[in-house]
C-alpha cells in the first residue's frame, strides 16, 4: 500500500546554516566556530552539529527541539556514540523552520515488497514534480548507512580522506525503526537550475551512493522501538544518528512531505 494526501497547495521557503562544502573539505568557517543555535527555534533539521563542541561535530538530525549527533572525538569507540541536547553548533544544517506545515502525507506498507527509498523518493517526485523535504517515521526491513567517526574540521576532504573519517563498518541490519530527514531533487532537470543551485547547500554527489535519477541526502535518528509518528520521538528512544543510503529497503513509512520553492541562508 502506497498512498499520497495532499494536505495543501503550498510550496515552502526552508533554510540553512552554513554548507556542506564545508562539511565534505573540513572548514569551519570563522563566524561558526563558537555560534550556538537552540534546536527549538526549528521544525526540522539534518546534516553535521554537536550539542558540544566543534571537535565533536557528526552526522545530526534535528526533531522536537533537540539535537541528536553522533560523537566524533578521540572517545567515540570507548562509549556511547550519542549526543543530543537543546543547542549546537554547526558548520553545515538544513533546516525547515519554525511553524512550517506540511504540504503532504505519505503512507506506505509491505510485508513482501523490496521498495528502496530511492523508488519512494521517485514515486513522491512523480507525484509532485519538484524538489521537496521529507521527515517522517519509518521502518526498513534491511537498512544500509555509514557513520562519519572524525569530526571534519581539520581541512581534508572526507571522501578522499575516507580511512580516516569512515574507521567503522557500514551499518547494516534487518527490521530497524528510525526517525528520519531527507532532501531531495532533480538535478539532471533545467527548470530546476536556480532552486538546485541553493539546494546545493544540502545536496551533493556522494561516492558511498548507488547512482539513481534523483539526487537524496538523509540522516536517519536510530530508535529503540517502532514509533509511528514522529512527533512522540524522545531522547529516551534514542541510539544512534546514521547517514541513511537510499538503496535501503522500506517496510513502512508515514512521512510529512514540504514542497521546496527557495532556500534562505541563516549563517554562512
Amino acid at each position: 500500500m502506497f498512498k499520497i494526501t495532499e494536505l495543501n497547495e503550498h510550496y515552502e521557503t526552508l533554510a540553512y546554516i552554513g554548507h556542506v562544502n564545508n562539511v565534505i573539505e573540513g572548514v569551519i568557517p570563522e563566524n561558526l566556530i563558537n555560534r550556538r543555535f537552540l534546536a527549538s527555534d526549528f521544525e526540522y533539521g539534518f546534516e553535521l552539529a554537536s550539542p558540544q563542541g566543534i571537535f565533536n561535530l557528526g552526522e545530526s538530525i534535528l526533531l522536537n527541539g533537540m539535537i541528536y549527533s553522533s560523537r566524533t572525538d578521540i572517545s567515540r569507540s570507548e562509549r556511547d556514540p550519542l549526543m543530543w541536547g537543546p543547542e549546537f553548533v554547526t558548520s553545515g544544517i538544513f533546516l525547515i523552520p519554525k511553524g512550517t506545515k506540511p504540504n503532504l502525507n505519505a503512507k506506505f506498507f509491505s510485508f513482501e515488497g523490496q521498495l528502496t527509498l530511492a523508488d519512494l523518493y521517485q514515486a513522491i517526485f512523480d507525484k509532485i514534480q519538484c524538489p521537496f523535504a521529507v521527515v517522517g517515521c519509518v521502518e526498513l526491513s534491511k537498512v544500509y548507512a555509514k557513520s562519519i567517526t572524525r569530526a571534519p574540521i581539520h581541512h581534508e576532504n572526507i571522501f578522499k580522506n575516507a580511512q580516516e573519517y569512515y574507521t567503522e563498518k557500514d551499518y547494516i541490519e534487518d527490521n530497524v525503526n528510525l526517525a528520519i530527514t531527507a532532501v531531495v531533487s532533480d538535478h539532471n532537470d533545467p527548470k530546476m537550475t536556480d532552486i538546485n543551485e541553493k539546494l546545493s547547500s544540502v545536496l551533493y554527489y556522494n561516492p558511498f551512493a548507488k547512482n539513481n535519477n534523483l539526487l537524496a541526502h538523509t540522516h536517519a535518528l536510530l530508535l529503540n522501538k517502532p514509533i509511528i509518528d514522529i512527533e512522540e520521538v524522545r531522547p529516551k528512544n534514542a541510539k544512534e544518528v546514521l547517514h541513511l543510503l537510499d538503496h535501503s529497503i522500506i517496510r513502512y513509512v508515514n512521512f510529512k512531505i514540504y514542497r521546496i520553492s527557495d532556500l534562505t541562508c541563516i549563517a554562512s
